[in-house]
C-alpha cells in the first residue's frame, strides 16, 4: 500500500516536471522565433554581398536602417562582411496574399503622385509639420497613415516609427546613394532629393562640400544630424538638395608608389588630405611617412547619376526685371546691363549692407554685369541671361583701391580680408548656388581664412581648394576668367 502511494507521488512529480520542461521549451522557442522582431513582423534571412551596408539592405527590403540594426543586436553595422548571415524584420504577409513559401523581400511601395512610402524614426526636434516639409508631404497625410497618433499631432514621440508618403528616393539607386528621380518640392523644384549613403571616414562638412551646400542645409533636412553632427556613421542616409550633381562612387585600393605623398594622392582623387586620412579610419596619420607598396582606401567618383546632369541652365530670359541703381556703398555699370529678378536685386543689396557692417572704411563695392532688361543672350557671357547672376569685383589695395573697372587680383594688390568678408556675406544670404573664383585667388582667400582661425569644417564646406580645379566641391569653385572678379549665381 505504501509502495503504491509512493509510486503515485513519484509519477505525479515526474509528470509535473515534464510539463514544466515542455512549457519552458515552448516559451524559449517562441522567444527565439520572435527575437528582435515586433508584433506583425517576421524575420527573413539575408546573406551580405560585397558593397552592402545596413542602409542598402534596408532599402532593398523596404524598411528603415534602424529596423535592420534592431534585427541584428550585437552586429556592428560598420564591420559587416560578404557572406555574413543577418536577419531583417519585415511586415508579415497578409492572409490573403497566398501561401507562397518564398522568403519575402519587399520592393518600394508607391503611395501615389510619384511618391513612395518611407518609415521615419522620430528623433528629438521632429514635429509633424517639419516632417511634412522635409518629405514633401502634409501633416494630414501623416496623421491619416499613422493610427498611433490618433489624429493628434502632439502625440508624436521620440523613437516612434511613422509611415510617410513623400520624396523618399529610390527611382535611381547606385553606389553612393539613391534618388526619386523627380524634382522635389522640398528642394524648391530645383532638383530631386538625393539620399547620400555615408562611407567610412566621412564627416558632415565633407558631405556638404560634395554637393555644394552648407552644413545647415543638411541639418534642415536631417534632424538627427542637427541634434548631434558627430554621430554620423557609415551606412547612414543623409537627405540633400544637391547643387552639385551626385556621382556614383566606388571603393578602390590605392597602392602607394615611390615618391607619392598624402597630398599628391589626395589631389589625384580630388580630395583634401584630411578627407584621404579620414578614409583610412585611423590606420594612417599625417605624421606617418608613406612607403612604396602601402595600400590606402579611397572612394572614387564615377559618372553623374542619371537625372542630375543639368541641375540648372545658363540659358533663359528675364520677365518683370528690376534695375539695380548705384547706392551709397556700391557702384554699377551701365543701367542696360544691371537688371535682375527682384530676389537677386534684394540679395545683392542685403549682402553688400552686411559686408559694410563688418568692413567699415573700405572702398565701394564694384557691381558688374547682371542681365539685360529682358534677359536672353549676353555676349561674351555664357550666363547672365535670367537675372540670377552677378559679377562683383574683388576688393583691392594701393592704386587700384578705387578703380571703376575689374583688375586682376595678385598677391601685391589683393585685399584678402575684405574680399573674403564680401564673398562670405553673399554666401550667408543662404540663397547662393555657387560662387566662381579663380583657383589661385581661392588659395589666397583660403590661406587668409585659415590664418584667422576659421574652422577646418567651414573651410572644407566653402572651398573647392585644395582639392584641385577638376573636382567639383564646395560653394566657391574655379572657373576660367575669374581672376579679376567673382561670379555669384542665386538659387531660383
Amino acid at each position: 500500500m505504501f509502495a503504491a502511494s509512493r509510486s503515485r507521488r513519484l509519477a505525479t512529480r515526474w509528470a509535473s516536471a515534464m510539463a514544466a520542461l515542455v512549457f519552458a521549451w515552448l516559451f524559449l522557442a517562441t522567444e527565439a522565433q520572435a527575437g528582435p522582431c515586433r508584433s506583425g513582423e517576421t524575420a527573413v534571412d539575408y546573406t551580405v554581398k560585397s558593397g552592402d551596408s545596413f542602409s542598402k539592405i534596408a532599402h532593398a527590403h523596404g524598411v528603415g536602417s534602424a529596423i535592420v540594426e534592431r534585427s541584428n543586436p550585437g552586429v556592428d553595422p560598420r564591420s559587416i562582411r560578404p557572406g555574413q548571415e543577418i536577419k531583417v524584420c519585415v511586415e508579415k504577409e497578409s492572409s490573403s496574399s497566398g501561401s507562397s513559401k518564398s522568403k519575402k523581400k519587399r520592393s518600394r511601395v508607391s503611395c501615389g503622385g510619384g511618391n513612395y512610402l518611407v518609415e521615419h524614426e522620430v528623433v528629438r526636434g521632429d514635429t509633424l509639420s517639419k516632417l511634412a516639409r522635409d518629405y514633401g508631404s502634409s501633416t494630414s497625410s501623416i496623421l491619416r497613415r499613422n493610427s498611433s497618433l490618433d489624429g493628434d499631432a502632439s502625440r508624436i514621440r521620440v523613437g516612434q516609427t511613422l509611415k510617410i508618403c513623400g520624396d523618399t528616393g529610390g527611382a535611381h539607386e547606385g553606389i553612393g546613394g539613391r534618388s526619386s528621380g523627380k524634382k522635389s518640392r522640398t528642394c524648391g523644384m530645383r532638383t530631386p532629393i538625393w539620399v547620400h549613403e555615408v562611407v567610412p571616414g566621412e564627416i558632415v562638412s565633407s558631405v556638404a562640400a560634395r554637393y555644394g551646400v552648407r552644413r545647415r542645409d543638411l541639418y534642415r533636412l536631417n534632424s538627427s544630424l542637427a541634434n548631434n553632427p558627430n554621430l554620423i556613421r557609415p551606412g547612414q542616409d543623409i537627405r540633400v538638395c544637391p547643387e552639385i550633381a551626385p556621382r556614383e562612387r566606388k571603393r578602390v585600393e590605392h597602392k602607394v608608389r615611390s615618391g607619392e605623398s598624402l597630398s599628391t594622392i589626395a589631389k589625384k582623387y580630388g580630395l583634401t588630405t584630411r578627407e584621404l586620412l579620414a578614409f583610412q579610419r585611423g590606420k594612417v596619420k599625417a605624421s606617418d611617412g608613406l612607403r612604396a607598396g602601402q595600400t590606402l582606401t579611397v572612394y572614387e567618383d564615377g559618372r553623374v547619376v542619371p537625372g542630375f546632369g543639368a541641375i540648372d541652365s545658363d540659358e533663359g530670359t528675364l520677365s518683370g526685371g528690376v534695375l539695380l541703381r548705384s547706392g551709397s556703398y556700391y557702384t554699377t555699370k551701365a543701367s542696360s546691363l544691371s537688371w535682375g529678378t527682384s530676389k537677386t536685386i534684394r540679395l545683392i543689396q542685403k549682402a553688400i549692407a552686411a559686408y559694410r557692417q563688418r568692413s567699415k572704411g573700405g572702398p565701394k563695392v564694384h557691381v558688374g554685369d547682371i542681365s539685360r532688361k529682358a534677359g536672353g543672350p549676353f555676349p561674351p557671357h555664357r550666363s547672365h541671361q535670367h537675372g540670377r547672376d552677378v559679377d562683383i569685383g574683388y576688393v583691392l589695395t594701393g592704386e587700384h583701391r578705387e578703380t571703376q573697372r575689374f583688375v586682376r587680383a595678385s598677391s601685391s594688390n589683393f585685399d584678402a580680408m575684405r574680399s573674403y568678408r564680401l564673398i562670405k556675406a553673399f554666401i550667408d544670404t543662404n540663397e547662393v548656388q555657387y560662387v566662381f573664383v579663380d583657383y589661385y585667388v581661392q588659395k589666397m582667400l583660403y590661406d587668409y581664412a585659415k590664418s584667422r582661425g576659421v574652422s577646418q569644417d567651414t573651410l572644407e564646406e566653402l572651398f573647392q581648394y585644395p582639392r584641385g580645379k577638376g573636382r567639383s566641391a564646395g560653394i566657391i569653385r574655379h572657373w576660367k576668367g575669374h581672376d579679376d572678379h567673382f561670379h555669384v549665381r542665386f538659387r531660383r
